[in-house]
């Protein structure tokens, strides 16, 4: 009888082990795959866009640094009736800082212009992203920071003759007519009214230096740092 019982209990032990482990099998977090962006750009590696872009029209090259993603030297070309790019640069540019890659205007979600001293850069509020700023230093830009809503989702160039107008860049004038990043500005990108990247506007020029020092005009080639909130 003891035998029995033993036996039992023994076949009720194991029975109640499986459906335990059955029941933790089925408790385990199924994970999702990791975004992965259009262009990957992998801490310490340099990409270069006019080889990786999924546009056939964008140049430029992009650094990862840890969190933050350094473009350089961005620009976009028009396309001809062919199909095919030109060697005629673009009037606006359009660029996905979530996708790390150029945009057609299409598909606009931001656009930079460079067009004479227009520099507005401007995000889709159609899409649902509004631009803002803070005068803070980008390293230390939180999402939960107090930030200032750009009129009409728009930053550009600010001039002498304009004071009230609120920009990323500042046009010094006579004599040396150069536009020049407004310093510690950071813009502020949001989706659906929620911090989604903090923007840097370094430069207009080719590798980020005026070619000389009065009216230069190795213009337009971005430099931009951004970073996005998580």
């Amino acid at each position: 009888m003891n035998k029995l019982f033993t036996t039992a209990a023994l076949v009720c032990a194991l029975s109640l082990g499986f459906t335990s482990c059955n029941k933790d099998d089925d408790k385990v977090e199924q994970v999702e795959p990791e975004y992965q962006a259009k262009v990957m750009v992998k801490d310490g590696e340099t990409v270069d866009l006019t080889k990786v872009s999924k546009t056939i029209n964008t140049q430029g090259t992009i650094k990862r640094t840890g969190k933050t993603y350094s473009l350089r030297n961005f620009r976009q070309f028009t396309i001809g009736e062919d199909g095919k790019a030109t060697t005629t640069a673009a009037e606006t540019f359009y660029f996905d800082f979530k996708e790390n890659d150029g945009l057609s205007a299409a598909d606009f979600v931001v656009s930079i212009n460079a067009k004479g001293t227009n520099v507005d850069f401007v995000t889709n509020s159609t899409k649902g992203y509004t631009l803002s700023y803070i005068d803070k230093a980008f390293d230390e830009v939180k999402a939960n920071d107090q930030f200032i809503a750009a009129a009409n989702n728009l930053l550009g160039l600010q001039m002498a003759s304009r004071p009230n107008v609120i920009g990323w860049s500042n046009y010094t004038g006579s004599p040396n007519h150069q536009i020049l990043a407004v310093a510690n500005r950071t813009l502020i990108i949001s989706k659906d009214n929620r911090p989604f990247f903090k923007i840097r506007m370094n430069s207009v020029y080719e590798n980020e230096k005026p070619e000389q020092e009065i009216a230069p005009r190795n213009y337009y080639f971005y430099s931009i740092d951004y970073q996005e909130f998580k």
